[in-house]
């Protein structure tokens, strides 16, 4: 397996600052594996898998901390959770002087401490950096094995500032994406009402062009979006009229019949006709989808 704790965190974050459910393709994405091995986890564990809800176009929708849970442990064994002390060397969530007072001198264990990690990443960060041409890792006084407290916290602080071979953002960074993230979202519920007012149907490659955006960007947008906003207007998909019939007592479909029937129904003469299309998913007023589903024989 060749994602690393570190690599699956931040993709975790980047995926939470765009969606709260993940589809199989984003559960691959945060893995790193093939579509075809999240296919072979899922079905090996059919109690997760009842944890998706159906979304547009019959696509399974997982809630995205249940997922990053699942993930983990398929990566990294049973009893993994997220890591509060990293294997291995870390940057700081932010650049800051690590405390000291004059005189300090600090062991490994000090500094691991201090920078929540453990004292072998530690030795590690100072091993690759002993021969630095510029920023070397201070001298260990070899006749006490301690350090000069002022000179490890000046390093790392250079450490931590210059992000040597560190591309991704810092959790700062990820925060103001997300600020981004919920503004952008607001700004589709507002595009998204507008449509609804003016009966003009809204697509992912419409928005992703106004938006400039990536379609895939474009159609979480949406889909947050549209959570909240169609429920104000009293909108419900085929998805829901489906399980408003799965829920009437007695009631016994495998889910292809289920999908004929709500097709039958809406076929019928007195079947409302849909207020908006979103994404290629139509909506129907609820109040005109329960009076079909009253009078139907």
């Amino acid at each position: 397996m060749t994602t690393t704790r570190d690599q699956f965190e931040q993709r975790l974050a980047e995926l939470r600052c765009a969606a709260q459910e993940l589809t199989r393709k984003d559960l691959a994405h945060l893995a790193g594996v093939a579509e075809k091995t999240i296919r072979n986890w899922l079905d090996a564990d059919p109690e997760f898998v009842s944890k998706a809800r159906t979304g547009p176009r019959r696509v399974q929708l997982f809630p995205l901390d249940d997922a990053g849970s699942w993930v983990r442990k398929q990566l990294f064994g049973p009893d993994e959770s997220t890591p509060e002390v990293s294997p291995g060397p870390r940057l700081a969530a932010e650049p800051q002087r690590m405390r000291y007072s004059r005189g300090d001198r600090w062991r490994w264990v000090d500094m691991a401490r201090l920078r929540g990690v453990t004292p072998t990443a530690v030795r590690t960060l100072a091993t690759a950096y002993r021969r630095h041409p510029e920023h070397p890792f201070p001298v260990r006084d070899e006749s006490d094995r301690t350090f000069d407290a002022g000179e490890v916290s000046s390093w790392f602080f250079w450490y931590d500032t210059a992000r040597p071979g560190y591309s991704s953002p810092r959790p700062a960074e990820l925060r103001a994406r997300s600020g981004a993230s919920d503004t952008r979202v607001k700004e589709v519920a507002r595009r998204l009402r507008t449509a609804i007012d003016m009966g003009e149907d809204l697509t992912t490659e419409m928005l992703a062009g106004e938006l400039k955006i990536s379609a895939d960007v474009a159609a979480r947008y949406l889909r947050q979006a549209a959570k909240n906003v169609l429920p104000e207007y009293g909108l419900a998909s085929r998805t829901q009229i489906a399980e408003r019939l799965l829920a009437e007592p007695h009631t016994r479909l495998t889910p292809e019949q289920l999908r004929e029937r709500v097709k039958t129904l809406l076929k019928r003469r007195n079947a409302p006709s849909p207020v908006i299309t979103v994404a290629g998913t139509a909506y129907y007023r609820e109040a005109a989808v329960a009076a079909l589903l009253q009078t139907r024989a």
